[in-house]
């Protein structure tokens, strides 16, 4: 089960007891089916240390609830074939929305991960309680163009900045110029529910968790390189979110000995040298002309623009730094990196060379050094994840309370 360091677990009443139990084991099953998929009934149950009966009774309601389905049965094998087992991404699904600075992503997503419909909607320089009445109202007609048969099971949304995911606000988006903006509250009973609000950095952690690395090794950092810059540090499956729910903030890790102006005071943060604004900032400041957006830098490295390549080399090399620092202290199994650094694999080579020369000799840095298994997903569906391990953790408990909650469809 994937938990946050600051929850806490309640000792069930003696009366709930067989209840909790099974709510434990479909838990189990479900996220079993999520990580291994193709698993038979007696395969699941099986590897869980449950009776057949108790798998099979188990699975049949999940496939009832429309989390599970049925492929198509083995063949080639002796005796009566079984039927391998899998995520539906047909029946159920959540609402997905990626608070950009200027973009919102509104996505609806299968609880396999696959993307049924999507939106965005710019908001650039419009103040945060306009611009989450844009997303609300982009989100009800997408919810209400969702393909027939296809019930939400809840929202959740993903930020940059520091984000309280317990209050379900954006406590400090300095990219946005958001602040203390009351999330939950605002989209409350106007999307479907529950909501969740989660971090950019936490909700791809969370992906990475369910459908990348997470699947062979529970503890890694998680480095998000987008508009903003953020870490998160995945320890046993538990997603470390700190004291107040603002561990793994490297914006302002000083990278480079360069006068380079960060928005915070100082110089030579992160955040100044390693953003995708930043990016652009630099090709501008090379004299690479008429570039408005960070999607053109790349494209014309890629065309052989040796200004652009360079520019992209320079982040490449400062994100390097950053991951060395990550990797001597927390030393972790892997360090993954989501984001467009991810998107342009071509520069890990210099992030992983830069790292080398950075951290400690021993650590082997550049060997842990990896791009998210789950990078082709958006932030947009990260921010869904977070509902879908909701739901893994307790699909009865989930699932119970979806169909009466506003905004259910």
């Amino acid at each position: 089960m994937t938990t946050y360091s600051d929850s806490g677990l309640r000792k069930p009443a003696r009366g709930q007891r067989s209840n909790d139990m099974r709510r434990t084991n479909m838990s189990m099953v479900l996220r079993r089916i999520m990580l291994s998929p193709g698993e038979t009934r007696s395969e699941t149950a099986r590897a869980l240390g449950l009776s057949a009966a108790t798998g099979t009774n188990l699975v049949n309601e999940l496939i009832e609830f429309g989390l599970v389905r049925e492929l198509e049965p083995k063949t080639g094998v002796l005796g009566r074939p079984g039927v391998p087992l899998a995520i539906d991404g047909r029946r159920r699904a959540v609402l997905g929305i990626h608070l950009g600075p200027r973009t919102t992503g509104v996505a609806i997503v299968g609880f396999d991960g696959t993307e049924h419909v999507s939106v965005l909607v710019p908001h650039a320089g419009v103040p945060a309680p306009e611009a989450l009445e844009m997303v609300a109202g982009a989100a009800r007609d997408l919810v209400a163009d969702c393909p027939a048969g296809v019930s939400i099971v809840g929202t959740g949304i993903a930020s940059g900045g520091i984000v309280d995911r317990r209050a379900g606000t954006i406590v400090e988006n300095p990219v946005a110029g958001w602040r203390d903006v009351d999330v939950r509250g605002q989209l409350s009973g106007r999307v479907p529910e529950p909501i969740i609000v989660e971090q950019n950095a936490r909700a791809a952690a969370q992906s990475e968790l369910l459908y990348g690395y997470g699947k062979t090794a529970s503890s890694f950092v998680l480095m998000v390189v987008t508009a903003d810059v953020g870490s998160v540090s995945v320890h046993d499956g538990i997603i470390r979110a700190g004291y107040r729910q603002s561990a793994g903030n490297i914006a302002h890790l000083k990278v480079t000995e360069r006068a380079i102006p960060c928005d915070c005071g100082r110089s030579g943060c992160l955040k100044a040298v390693a953003t995708d604004d930043a990016v652009e900032r630099m090709a501008a400041e090379a004299g690479l002309a008429e570039v408005p957006e960070f999607a053109d830098i790349v494209t014309r490295a890629a065309d052989g623009d040796p200004v652009a390549a360079d520019v992209l080399g320079r982040r490449s090399r400062y994100v390097g730094r950053a991951a060395a620092i990550l990797m001597d202290i927390i030393d972790p199994e892997y360090l993954v990196i989501a984001g467009t650094v991810a998107e342009t694999p071509q520069y890990l080579d210099m992030v992983r060379a830069e790292a080398d020369l950075y951290a400690d000799s021993a650590s082997n840095a550049s060997a842990r050094i990896v791009t998210s298994l789950s990078n082709e997903m958006s932030l947009t569906l990260f921010a869904a994840t977070t509902i879908v391990a909701a739901a893994l953790d307790d699909p009865v408990g989930h699932l119970s309370t979806v169909d009466d909650a506003p905004g259910a469809r």
